[in-house]
């Protein structure tokens, strides 16, 4: 599968590493793209413009700061129709003084704010559950460590599910994007090291609650 990584960051570079040991063929991607030649040579994938790794990928992985993720979607739009696009995105930005802080109202649902900015492609969220540390910490752990996903065509979850098992995770289903609050900060399983009954059984109590 060729996959376009959209960004070449700390998430970019632990699902890059992985997936190119599994023969995928990746592509990274900055707007600085001459700055990536050696990371992408010790990694073993392409590299290239924003542009050129949304032309490339069959999917993309949408792994950049929130902050600048209109500027992102802007340069991939022309290239993405009909395409899966992975979000590992989380809305938050930093907040004066320390700390993190969400940037959009407590009843959205990142993944379907997402889908609204990019309808032309088909949104999936995950990978947003865990800080990277922990993807490089506890990849292939026993027991696995759950990994949340969440899309609307069912096809596109079972992709996802596979991609998560190759990072070294369990995936764990959680639906659509509408029943997908729990992969948004804050939530009870949000940069929580879990066990999938231990994560689902935190789903269920936090979805009574919503």
């Amino acid at each position: 599968m060729k996959i376009g990584i959209i960004g070449a960051g700390d998430v970019a570079q632990a699902l890059a590493k992985p997936w190119a040991q599994a023969e995928h063929s990746i592509m990274l991607s900055s707007r600085h793209p001459e700055n990536l030649e050696e990371l992408a040579k010790s990694l073993n994938v392409h590299f290239g413009s924003v542009k050129e790794a949304a032309q490339f990928g069959d999917i993309l992985i949408l792994a950049v700061s929130y902050w600048t993720v209109d500027e992102a979607i802007d340069q991939i739009r022309p290239e993405i129709e009909g395409k899966l696009v992975i979000d590992t995105t989380n809305p938050l930005k930093w907040r004066q003084g320390g700390g993190t802080e969400r940037v959009i109202a407590d009843h959205l649902i990142a993944g379907e704010v997402m889908q609204e900015k990019i309808p032309e492609a088909r949104i999936a969220k995950a990978f947003t559950t865990l800080w990277t540390g922990f993807l490089r910490q506890h990849a292939h752990a026993t027991p696995r460590v759950a990994m949340t996903l969440a899309a609307d065509v069912e096809a596109d979850r079972h992709l996802v599910a596979g991609l998560i098992e190759q990072v070294g995770f369990e995936p764990v289903d959680l639906g659509t994007l509408g029943e997908s609050r729990p992969l948004d900060p804050p939530s009870p399983i949000w940069n929580v090291v879990l066990t999938a009954n231990e994560l689902l059984a935190r789903v269920a109590t936090f979805r009574a609650t919503l």
